[in-house]
């Protein structure tokens, strides 16, 4: 629709899966979809450019720009359109500051990126996400915290503000969590009180549920926070995700995280004699998980769970990382079932249950 420079059909499109609060399975927002593939050229031109210090063979990304500010220029008031752009300019700066530290910055690639976020602040500036009841809207004024100077005093309120509009979707309060670890903007204990705040704000939506999806990247991410949860309280969670998210995705999702995290707490009890139970607790959720609620394995999120879901840092191919995953899904899947698999039992995963077959 953006080559086609449909822009009146994709606007109504992205305000339709907005307002409908429409996402995958997986819980990506339709919006944001759309909002990606509109401006996918441009910025792939931009990072091409940047990746290797000139364009790609007949790509002028600055050109593609101009034509995006153009369209917006002449429908100022079109939030759809305007957050095309806002997170082109996002993108675009996230390209010339990369990954690296704060300190390893060079003075060119900071004010190139301060520049691009302070021009998607400018277009969003006008549009009031609460007003319009979007969510799409919300979540880029988030996007938008990495460029602020203070982003901390104004992280929880902004992430509350999406997660009040659109309580359903999970990965709002992941990615609170990611933010709130100590090499964002946040410290464990600001992590876990936030975790309860928000479960206690979505508690008719998700029980505990929050409280398990504000910590459940951070933990992967950092395992440092394993010695601030409090693990009964994130198993609750689990256990009130799969009563109202029933589907494989969410059962592999769980079941692949509480392995990651029981191995994790393993390893940390081995090295400091610190927290003996946490291990027999994930253990037991794990294990929870599998008998009650996997019914088969998709390897790319167990691949994910072993790098961290938002874990940026480490590339692998998708085809790496979904045998990757197979290999340690099928390992893990046949623990709770070790005893009978050595007898010489079958056991069959299928949709009704799990069967265990003698010899």
């Amino acid at each position: 629709l953006a080559r086609q420079e449909r822009w009146d059909e994709l606007s109504e499109a992205i305000r339709s899966y907005d307002t409908a609060r429409a996402a995958t399975a997986t819980g990506m927002p339709m919006a944001d979809l759309l909002l990606f593939g509109a401006r996918a050229d441009v910025v792939r031109a931009a990072e091409h450019s940047l990746l290797h210090g000139r364009p790609a063979k007949d790509s002028d990304f600055f050109s593609g720009v101009e034509a995006f500010e153009g369209v917006l220029m002449e429908d100022p008031e079109n939030y759809a359109l305007a957050l095309i752009v806002a997170h082109m300019h996002i993108d675009i700066g996230w390209a010339w500051r990369g990954a690296r530290a704060n300190t390893d910055i060079s003075d060119i690639n900071r004010e190139a990126f301060d520049a691009h976020f302070t021009r998607a602040a400018d277009i969003l500036r006008d549009f009031c996400a609460t007003g319009l009841q979007s969510p799409a809207l919300c979540a880029a004024r988030c996007a938008l915290l990495p460029g602020h100077s203070h982003p901390a005093s104004q992280l929880v309120r902004e992430f509350e503000g999406l997660i009040d509009l659109d309580p359903m979707n999970p990965r709002h309060m992941r990615s609170l969590g990611n933010y709130l670890l100590p090499r964002w903007y946040g410290d464990y204990a600001q992590l876990d009180l936030h975790a309860r705040r928000i479960a206690a704000r979505t508690y008719e939506n998700w029980g505990a549920g929050a409280y398990t999806w504000v910590w459940f990247d951070a933990l992967l991410v950092d395992p440092n926070g394993f010695g601030m949860i409090e693990a009964e309280y994130f198993l609750e969670g689990v256990y009130d995700i799969l009563r109202l998210r029933k589907d494989q995705h969410t059962a592999n999702l769980l079941a692949a995280h509480l392995f990651q995290s029981w191995q994790t707490a393993r390893q940390r009890y081995h090295e400091s004699g610190t927290q003996p139970e946490l291990a027999a607790t994930l253990k037991h959720g794990f294990e929870m998980v599998v008998r009650d609620h996997l019914r088969e394995v998709h390897p790319l999120v167990w691949g994910h769970a072993e790098i961290g879901f938002e874990n940026t840092a480490r590339i692998i191919s998708p085809d790496r990382l979904a045998q990757k995953g197979r290999e340690t899904a099928l390992y893990a899947v046949a623990i709770p079932f070790l005893n009978s698999l050595q007898t010489g039992q079958t056991v069959r995963f299928e949709r009704d249950g799990i069967t265990q077959i003698n010899p």
